[in-house]
């Protein structure tokens, strides 16, 4: 039987937040972001997107199409606690979610809904979103499928608060007369060079490397096997789950395409690695457990997926010491083979405060001049939208000086 994974978004998340705020900005041009000519636009507005404001425009431009506009700066406190309220409510119906940002999430709802959908998948659907905007005053789209592609898809076919469920019937109807542009994994610079070999749909994309042809191989390279699982409705339904004890904190993740390529790959990984850590300090918990999951595709039964775990000494938040050991269990376990996907995690977590009292006076000290530098330097890289500082101690292990 096929799994019921949903994938739910957060409607124009930055916006609601100052609309919860301020409820007079509803109905008006609101965009998130800051001024002047380096200012990105965040999010916006369903009526800014009327004058053709749109996320990662530069604010100028957005200003010069909507004279009326409204911007704001993002609230960063406000949006951490909704977010915690959004996977909190969400909670409620399945434990088995994969929260992907602060807006954003899979769930497994395979077994909750035989026990709680009472055979009306449509009701169950509108029922969480009806209770997520009770509680919370967030609205949300919803995309249903067997797996976590066709969920993705179909959360962002219907918006505002829109429930669409594709199943792999439905490919070919709901699917393949989208844009190219749609499929979610395709860059934007990918994009234009598939509309100038006549790929417009993906419908087209699917039958061209079904047909084999050397521009489109030639362009996608490995990743035309991913699009075909995702278009015939094989790819990952696997939800990676973070257990409401904050027991572990992870990720997995599908790479652009199949590769053996080590530095790809470990360049890839020391990504997830560095969102990983940063998540767990900002929730406050310490690690002495680290684990790799890699999925190797080149297997001849299908994927295998192997885990690779790490007991790293006492407790520690200490970044540069972490991804030091990351990067070591990458190189031990990393055997030169065709990889799919990659995974960390960080397990065996204990809340900041109860690592306290395991401490020495001198230690304490210690931890709290790191603490406080980490949270002073993610604050300012936050005003700045980019990493620009960085402990020393971290660029000396970064350059390896």
């Amino acid at each position: 039987m096929s799994k019921i994974i949903l994938h739910i978004d957060l409607n124009t998340f930055f916006v609601r937040v100052e609309e919860i705020k301020n409820p007079s900005l509803i109905g008006k041009p609101v965009a998130i972001g800051s001024e002047g000519r380096c200012g990105i636009v965040s999010t916006c507005s369903y009526e800014a997107r009327k004058y053709g404001v749109s996320s990662g425009q530069p604010m100028f431009q957005a200003k010069s199409l909507c004279k009326d506009l409204i911007i704001l700066p993002p609230d960063g406190e406000m949006i951490r606690l909704l977010s915690k309220e959004f996977i909190s409510h969400i909670r409620t119906f399945s434990e088995i979610i994969e929260q992907i940002s602060c807006d954003e999430c899979y769930v497994d709802v395979t077994e909750s809904f035989k026990k709680y959908g009472k055979n009306n998948i449509n009701r169950y659907l509108k029922n969480i979103q009806d209770t997520l905007y009770k509680k919370t005053k967030l609205k949300c789209s919803i995309g249903v499928g067997p797996t976590k592609f066709l969920a993705k898809m179909g959360s962002d076919y219907k918006k505002p608060m829109g429930i669409t469920i594709i199943r792999k019937k439905d490919i070919k109807n709901i699917i393949f007369p989208l844009d190219v542009s749609s499929f979610y994994g395709i860059g934007k610079k990918t994009a234009p060079k598939l509309h100038k070999l006549g790929i417009k749909t993906i419908g087209d994309l699917y039958y061209k490397i079904k047909l084999n042809i050397p521009e489109v191989n030639d362009l996608l390279m490995e990743s035309k096997n991913y699009i075909l699982d995702c278009l015939e409705g094989n790819s990952s339904d696997e939800v990676d789950v973070i257990s409401d004890g904050q027991k572990s904190i992870g990720t997995t993740r599908t790479l652009p395409h199949d590769t053996n390529s080590r530095d790809d790959i470990r360049d890839f990984y020391m990504k997830e690695v560095d969102r990983i850590i940063k998540d767990m300090k900002r929730e406050g918990f310490l690690t002495k457990t680290i684990q790799l999951t890699l999925k190797d595709a080149s297997c001849e039964n299908g994927f295998k997926t192997s885990t690779f775990s790490k007991t790293i000494g006492d407790y520690t938040e200490n970044e540069a010491k972490i991804k030091d050991e990351a990067l070591k269990l990458f190189e031990k376990s990393f055997k030169n083979q065709t990889v799919r996907l990659v995974g960390f995690s960080v397990k065996n977590l204990i809340n900041r405060n109860e690592a306290v009292t395991q401490m020495t006076f001198d230690d304490y000290m210690v931890h709290e001049e790191e603490s406080k530098t980490f949270l002073l330097i993610n604050e300012l890289n936050r005003k700045f939208n980019k990493d620009v500082l960085f402990r020393a101690s971290d660029l000396k292990k970064k350059h390896g000086n």
